[in-house]
C-alpha cells in the first residue's frame, strides 16, 4: 500500500483501510489524484469477477464534481473513514467563528433526517428544505403543491393554478426538493418553443438548477464534440426541449433508444417529468389523438414522476381531460366520457386549482392586485381607413361565393385566403399593406397554386417557431401562394383587387417599395389613439413620469416594427424596447432587465406574443394595451398574465381598440369583454371562441348574430369545464404550518442570514483572511472585498458580475442573505422584486456551494487546509457542572437502491461532573447552542485538552453503541414503512385492474352511440367545434363505429398491461428495496466543543 502520510499528511485523524475493501457510501477516497467521498457502490458482476460502480463526490475545485469509477480498476486508490476523534492534545482549537463555518457547512450538507432531531421516533418524512435553495420569497399557498407532492410515493400532480400564481416556482420548488432528497436526477422539462429560455433562466436565477437546452443545434453541436452516435437524451441528465422539437420522428426515435433499461431494474429510465402548458397535449375527446398527444402517452411510461402545468386543463370535454389525467397517473385514472365517483374523489388527489380572488378572500391586504375592467380606447376612423375595410369586406364576399360551393379543399383554402390578410388588417394598415404586396406579386408570377398548395401554406404558419422573423417570413410566402392561387379567379375578382388596391394607395402606401414598416400611412387611428394614451398614463406636462411604463402587444413583427418606427420619431429612442421571438439571448436578457429596472429611463415595451410568453413584466408595469386581438381568448389571457401575476403591487389596467366604423374591430372589441368575464373557465370556451371568430372574420357572418350566439353558448358551455380539484390554500388553519416547519429545520441547522454571511466569509477567508465582506449601512447588503480573491475569483465572474454590453465585464452585484433588501411597500402591499444589483444568496447559490465544499475539505487530510475539528468556549452550563462537551456526529443511512435516505448532523451534548462523564442532556437545536463566548485564555484551553483527554475513550464506546442503536432504530422504522407502502400500493393497483377490466367490458357500440348522441346535443348547442366532421363520419358508418371500438378497446388493453408491468416493478422490485438497508448506519464525529462555565454570551 501507498505511504499514506506522503499522500494525506497526518493520517491520525482518519482510519486508512486495505485498498482492497470495498467502498462503502460515506468513506473518504483519495483516487485519480483528487479526494472525495463515496456517494454509492453499485456491484454487479463480470467476467473478471465482481466489480463495484463507485460514485465519488470530489470535494475541491476541479471539474467533474462528481464521478462513476470501477474501483477494481483504479490504480492507486485509497480508501479512510472519517471515523477518529479530534487530537486535542497534538492540535491547537479552532478560532469559534471558523469552527461554527465548518460546523455549519457539515449540516447543511446533510439537511436530510429520516428521524426526528431528537432522535426520538419517525419523523412526518423529513422536513421540507427547498425554500431554503432559492432566491425567493416563498408564499404559504406555493408551498402546498410541495407538501402535497411529498406525501406521493411517485409524484403524479397537475398544477392548475390562475395565470400568474406562480405555477413555475411551485414546480422549481418541487424539483428541488426532490433532488435535495436525492430521489431523482434525470429530469426533462417539455414546453412550447417560446418558453424554453424563459425556463432555463427561471430555474437557475431562482434556484440555480442548471438544464441544457436541446434542439436540433445543440444536438449537431453535440454531435461535432462527441461523434454522430452521441445521444443528447444519454448525455444530459436535465433537459429543457420544446415538445414540438421532441415530437418529430427522427426525434422521438432518438429518446426512445435512450430509455432501455435492464430486465427487472426497480428504475425507470428517467425521473421526473415536468411539462408546462399541458393542455396542448390533450388527448383528442374523439377519434385519432395528435402527434403531440401520441408522443406524451410514449414519453410518460418512461418517467417515475410526473409534473405537469396548465392554467386551462380541461377543455369541456371530460374524454380530454381523463385522458390527460391518465396520461399524468394511469394508477388512478382511465380515458372515459364520465367520471365515475371514485375518479372523482381521486382528482382531489392529483389536481390542485387555486384562483387569485380566492387567494385574496383569505388575506388583508388582498395578496394580489385587482384587474380592472378592459378599457376600450374609441377610435375615429379617417375616411381611407373605412374604406380600406370596405374593400377587404368586399374582397372576403367574394372570396366566400366563389367557393361556397366547391369541395371542401377549395373551402378550406379560401378560407386560409381571407385569414392570412384579414389578420393582418385588424393587426394595421402597414401589416395588410405588406401581405397584400406579397399577394399581389404572386398574382403577378407565372406559377399558378392548387388547393394543395394552399393547405401546405397555411400548415407551414400554424407550424410553431419561436422565432418571429421565421414566422414573417412563412407568412410572406403564404401570401404569395395565396395570390398564385388567386389567379385562376382573378378575373372573377378584378373589381374586388382593384379596390383594393385603390384603398391602399388612397392609405398613401407606395407597394413597389420594400420599406412599408417606416412608410407612414396618411392616416391611423389606432397609432393616434395609442399617442393619446401615452400622454395620459406615462406623461405629465410633457415629462415622463417615473412611476409608469406600458407594455404593448401585437401579433405581428411587421406591426411592431411599424410601432417602433412611428414612437421613436416621436419620442426620444431610448424610452422604447422592442422584443420579439428569435432575438439573440443575451438582447433579450438585456431588454428584460432594462424594462424591469425602475431606474431606467425606458418606458414603452413592445412585444409580440411569440416573445413575451413567459415574461415577468409585473415589477415595473401595470397598463397593457392590445394593439391586435389574437382569435384565441387564452393567448390573450397569457398576455394579460405578463402584468397581473404575482409580484404585482398595484391594480392593472388592459386596454385595447373598439369602434363601431368597423364591425370586425367591434367584434374583436367584444371579445375582449366576453374573454375577461370567464378568464377561469376560458378552457371549455376556447373552440366557441374559434368559431365564432371563424363565422365573423372569415365567412362575414353578421356581428350581432355572431355576438348573440357566441353568448348563449358561453353560458351554456360554462361550469362544462368545473374541476373538482384540490383548492387549498394554506398549509394549516392559519396559513402557518409550513412556516413553522421551515423555522424549526432553519433552528435546527443553524440557519439564518448572519450564519449564511458568517459561513460564506469564513469559507473565504481561507485564502484570504478577514474580513472579506463589507456591509452598507442603509440596507442588509454586503460588498465583495477582493473580487480577484484566488480560488473564488471564477465563480464570483461567473455568478455575480454583471455585463453591460457584449463582452464587457460590469461590475459585480452586491450580496444579501435574506429577502429584506428587496422588499418594496407599495400601497397596502409588500412586494418582493428581484435587483439588478443585488444577489440573493441560498444554499443552492454556487458561491455558498463553493463555500461549503471548502469548509468541508477542512475536515479531511491532504491539501494542506486541514484543521483541527475542536474549539473552546465560555458559556452557560448546567448546575454542578464542570464542562459540556458538545459532540457533533454525521449520520448517514443507505437503501439497497444505494438512495441515502438518512444524513444529518446531530449534537449530542455530555456534562462533565467531577471528571465524570454523564448521560446525555436533552436535545436542544443548532441555533441555541450559539451562546457562549470564544475563548483565548491559555489556561482554560489547557484545562478543556485535558477534559476531552479524559472523556475521550468514553466518547468512543458512546459512538460504537450508538451507530448500533442507530441501525436498529433505522432498519425498525423503514421496515414499517415499507409495509405500509406495499399495502398501498397492493390495493390500488388491484383497484385499477378491475376499473379497467370494466371498461373494456362496457365498450359497446350501445354505449358509444349514447356517447354520438350526447355529443350531437352538445354540437347542437354550439359545444362543438373542432370535432363535428369526425362526429359526422362516425354517425353514418357502422364500419367507422367498430372502428372507434376496437381503438378504445387497444388503448385499454395496453393501459392494463402497462400496469401489470409497473405493478410488477414497483411491488416486486422498487418498493422491497426501497425500505431494505444492507448495511449499518455510518456515524462519523464532525466536531467537538467543550463549554466552560462563565464568560459573556
Amino acid at each position: 500500500m501507498e505511504n499514506l502520510n506522503d499522500l494525506h499528511g497526518n493520517p491520525a485523524t482518519m482510519n486508512a483501510t486495505d485498498t482492497f475493501q470495498v467502498p462503502r457510501p460515506g468513506m473518504f477516497t483519495a483516487v485519480r489524484n483528487r479526494r472525495g467521498i463515496v456517494s454509492a457502490v453499485e456491484p454487479f458482476d463480470s467476467q473478471e469477477g465482481r466489480l463495484h460502480l463507485v460514485h465519488v463526490d470530489y470535494k475541491d475545485d476541479q471539474l467533474p464534481a462528481v464521478e462513476r469509477l470501477l474501483w477494481e480498476l483504479e490504480p492507486r486508490k485509497v480508501l479512510l473513514e472519517p471515523t477518529a476523534l479530534p487530537d486535542a492534545l497534538a492540535t491547537d482549537p479552532m478560532p469559534a467563528e471558523d469552527f461554527d463555518a465548518l460546523l455549519r457547512a457539515a449540516r447543511w450538507t446533510a439537511a436530510m433526517p429520516f428521524l426526528d432531531p431528537d432522535g426520538g421516533g419517525p419523523l412526518d418524512r423529513l422536513p421540507i428544505s427547498s425554500p431554503f435553495h432559492g432566491a425567493v420569497q416563498v408564499e404559504d399557498f406555493q408551498l402546498v403543491p410541495l407538501l402535497k407532492a411529498l406525501q406521493m410515493p411517485r409524484v403524479n400532480l397537475l398544477i392548475a393554478d390562475d395565470v400568474g400564481l406562480g405555477k413555475t416556482v411551485e414546480a422549481g420548488l418541487i424539483l428541488s426538493e426532490l433532488l435535495l432528497r436525492r430521489r431523482i436526477q434525470r429530469v426533462l422539462i417539455l414546453t412550447p418553443a417560446s418558453l424554453r429560455l424563459q425556463w432555463r433562466d427561471e430555474m437557475w436565477d431562482k434556484f440555480s438548477l442548471p438544464f441544457d437546452l436541446v434542439d436540433r443545434a445543440e444536438t449537431h453541436a453535440l454531435h461535432r464534440r462527441l461523434g454522430m452516435d452521441a445521444n443528447p437524451w444519454r448525455s444530459f441528465s436535465r433537459i429543457i426541449a420544446s415538445y414540438h422539437y421532441l415530437r418529430q420522428e427522427d426525434v422521438l426515435t432518438q429518446f426512445l433508444a435512450a430509455c432501455r433499461t435492464p430486465e427487472g431494474s426497480p428504475h425507470l429510465p428517467w425521473d421526473l417529468l415536468i411539462v408546462d402548458e399541458c393542455h396542448n397535449l390533450m388527448p383528442s375527446p374523439f377519434g385519432d389523438d395528435s402527434d403531440l398527444c401520441r408522443m406524451l402517452r410514449l414519453l410518460a411510461p418512461q418517467f417515475e414522476h410526473r409534473l405537469f402545468l396548465s392554467a386551462t386543463p380541461h377543455n369541456g370535454h371530460t374524454r380530454s381531460f381523463t385522458g390527460l389525467l391518465e396520461i399524468l397517473d394511469p394508477v388512478r385514472f382511465s380515458q372515459t366520457d364520465a367520471l365515475r365517483p371514485a375518479e372523482r374523489e381521486r382528482i382531489q388527489q392529483v389536481v390542485m386549482r387555486r384562483l387569485k380572488r380566492e387567494i385574496n378572500a383569505r388575506t388583508n391586504p388582498p395578496r394580489f392586485c385587482r384587474r380592472n375592467p378592459p378599457q376600450a380606447l374609441v377610435l375615429e376612423l379617417s375616411q381611407g381607413e373605412i374604406a380600406l375595410s370596405a374593400a377587404f369586406d368586399g374582397f372576403r364576399t367574394a372570396i366566400r361565393q366563389l367557393t361556397a360551393s366547391g369541395e371542401t379543399r377549395r373551402r378550406r383554402a379560401g378560407s386560409f385566403a381571407v385569414e392570412i390578410l384579414g389578420k393582418r388588417l385588424l393587426s394595421c394598415p402597414t401589416a395588410f399593406a405588406e401581405s397584400w404586396r406579397r399577394c399581389r406579386e404572386g398574382l403577378t408570377e407565372g406559377t399558378i397554386a392548387n388547393e394543395a398548395d394552399v393547405i401546405a401554406a397555411k400548415r407551414n404558419v400554424e407550424r410553431e417557431t419561436g422565432d418571429d422573423r421565421e414566422t414573417q417570413s412563412r407568412e410572406a410566402t403564404a401570401a404569395g401562394v395565396v395570390g398564385a392561387w388567386l389567379k385562376v379567379v382573378a378575373t372573377d375578382l378584378q373589381d374586388e383587387i382593384t379596390t383594393i388596391d385603390a384603398a391602399i394607395s388612397g392609405m398613401g402606401f407606395d407597394l413597389s417599395q420594400n420599406n412599408l414598416d417606416i412608410q407612414n400611412p396618411a392616416a391611423d387611428a389606432r397609432f393616434d389613439a395609442l399617442g393619446n394614451l401615452i400622454e395620459k398614463l406615462l406623461r405629465s406636462e410633457k415629462n415622463w413620469r417615473d412611476d409608469e411604463r406600458l407594455v404593448i402587444f401585437t401579433e405581428y413583427k411587421t406591426t411592431l416594427d411599424y410601432l417602433a418606427h412611428r414612437l421613436r420619431e416621436r419620442y426620444e429612442p431610448d424610452r422604447i424596447l422592442t422584443l420579439f421571438g428569435g432575438m439573440d439571448e443575451h438582447e433579450r436578457d438585456l431588454v428584460k432587465q432594462t424594462f424591469n429596472d425602475p431606474k431606467h429611463q425606458v418606458r414603452i415595451l413592445l412585444a409580440t406574443d411569440a416573445a413575451a410568453e413567459g415574461l415577468n413584466l409585473q415589477w415595473t408595469a401595470r397598463y397593457l394595451l392590445h394593439f391586435d386581438c389574437p382569435w384565441n381568448p387564452s393567448r390573450l389571457e397569457q398576455r394579460n398574465g405578463r402584468v397581473d401575476r404575482h409580484g404585482q403591487a398595484r391594480d392593472v389596467t388592459i386596454h385595447h381598440f373598439a369602434t363601431d366604423q368597423d364591425q370586425d374591430l367591434r367584434f374583436l372589441a367584444h371579445v375582449i369583454r366576453k374573454a375577461d368575464e370567464i378568464r377561469e373557465d376560458l378552457g371549455s370556451a376556447n373552440e366557441l371562441f374559434d368559431e365564432a371568430a371563424h363565422r365573423r372574420l372569415v365567412q362575414g357572418e353578421s356581428v350581432a348574430a355572431v355576438q348573440a350566439d357566441l353568448d348563449q353558448r358561453i353560458v351554456a358551455a360554462r361550469g362544462r369545464a368545473a374541476v373538482d380539484a384540490d383548492a387549498t390554500t394554506e398549509t394549516g388553519a392559519d396559513g402557518r404550518a409550513a412556516d413553522d416547519r421551515l423555522r424549526t429545520l432553519a433552528a435546527e441547522i443553524d440557519h439564518d442570514p448572519e450564519a449564511l454571511r458568517d459561513t460564506l466569509e469564513g469559507a473565504m477567508a481561507i485564502r484570504g483572511g478577514r474580513p472579506q465582506l463589507e456591509p452598507r449601512p442603509d440596507e442588509a447588503t454586503f460588498r465583495l472585498l477582493d473580487p480577484g480573491l484566488p480560488g473564488w475569483s471564477e465563480i464570483i465572474d461567473e455568478t455575480l458580475r454583471r455585463n453591460t454590453v457584449r463582452g464587457s465585464r460590469g461590475p459585480v452585484s452586491r450580496l444579501a442573505f435574506s429577502p429584506n433588501p428587496f422588499l418594496t411597500q407599495i400601497g397596502e402591499r409588500q412586494i418582493f422584486s428581484p435587483r439588478p444589483d443585488v444577489t440573493f444568496l441560498h444554499l443552492s447559490h454556487p458561491l455558498l456551494q463553493r463555500a461549503m465544499t471548502a469548509l468541508t475539505r477542512r475536515r479531511f487530510p491532504g491539501g494542506g487546509e486541514e484543521v483541527s475539528r475542536w474549539t473552546v468556549r465560555q458559556g452557560e452550563v448546567p448546575p454542578g457542572v464542570e464542562a459540556l462537551v458538545l459532540v457533533s456526529l454525521e449520520e448517514l443511512a443507505v437503501n439497497d437502491l444505494r438512495e441515502t435516505f438518512h444524513h444529518w448532523v446531530r449534537t449530542i451534548l455530555f456534562p462533565v461532573r467531577k471528571g465524570v462523564f454523564g448521560e446525555p442532556l436533552a436535545h436542544q437545536p443548532a441555533q441555541e447552542l450559539r451562546h457562549a463566548a470564544a475563548v483565548s485564555d491559555e489556561k482554560l484551553r489547557t484545562r478543556a485538552r485535558d477534559i476531552l483527554d479524559e472523556v475521550g475513550p468514553e466518547i468512543k464506546r458512546f459512538l460504537a453503541d450508538y451507530a448500533g442503536k442507530l441501525t436498529t432504530t433505522l432498519k425498525g422504522q423503514l421496515e414499517t414503512a415499507g409495509v405500509q407502502a406495499r399495502r398501498r400500493e397492493e390495493e390500488r393497483y388491484r383497484s385499477r385492474q378491475g376499473e379497467v377490466s370494466s371498461l373494456i367490458a362496457e365498450n359497446t357500440l350501445g354505449k358509444l352511440e349514447r356517447e354520438i348522441e350526447k355529443l350531437q346535443v352538445e354540437r347542437r348547442q354550439g359545444l362543438l367545434f373542432d370535432e363535428e366532421a369526425r362526429l359526422d363520419a362516425i354517425d353514418r358508418s357502422i364500419e367507422e363505429k367498430q372502428s372507434e371500438i376496437a381503438r378504445r378497446t387497444r388503448h385499454y388493453e395496453e393501459v392494463r398491461i402497462q400496469l401489470e408491468r409497473e405493478r410488477e416493478r414497483i411491488i416486486r422490485y422498487l418498493l422491497p428495496r426501497r425500505h431494505a438497508m444492507p448495511a449499518a448506519a455510518q456515524v462519523f464525529p464532525v466536531a467537538i466543543e467543550v463549554r466552560l462555565p462563565g464568560g459573556v454570551s
